[in-house]
């Protein structure tokens, strides 16, 4: 069971890398492995597995692409994986920050509270009446 885990973990960080970009059957000039990847919204190629861009950025300030490349491929990664209303930064959030789940039963207790407060001060009035 424990092998089809990890074989179900990589099969989905590798579509998650199918989304960002391509891969290529050229080998990585650093470590030598097929694992270079076109990265589609920074227009460069990068290996994978030793987390190296293969092209310099330009030094152009205005550059669509090289102005915002992060250091490293697994910091895009990273990046696009957590952008804003995402799915994975919603995760990550739940996931630091527990307080979301007692949040909503403080809520309930709260007006319950308040509601038994009302019904008690009517109770005391009819007493009176």
């Amino acid at each position: 069971m424990k092998n089809r885990k990890n074989y179900l973990k990589a099969r989905k960080k590798q579509f998650k890398w199918n989304l960002i970009g391509r891969y290529s059957d050229s080998e990585c000039p650093i470590c030598g492995k097929k694992t270079t990847l076109q990265f589609d919204e920074y227009d460069a190629w990068c290996c994978i597995s030793c987390n190296e861009w293969l092209e310099d950025a330009c030094n152009d300030p205005d550059c669509l692409f090289c102005a915002k490349r992060p250091l490293t491929p697994y910091e895009a990664y990273y990046m696009i994986y957590t952008e804003a209303g995402s799915a994975g930064m919603r995760k990550d959030w739940r996931r630091q920050n527990y307080q979301h789940k007692t949040d909503g039963m403080k809520k309930h207790k709260r007006q319950k509270e308040f509601i038994d407060s009302i019904l008690s001060d009517n109770k005391m009035l009819n007493r009176y009446l």
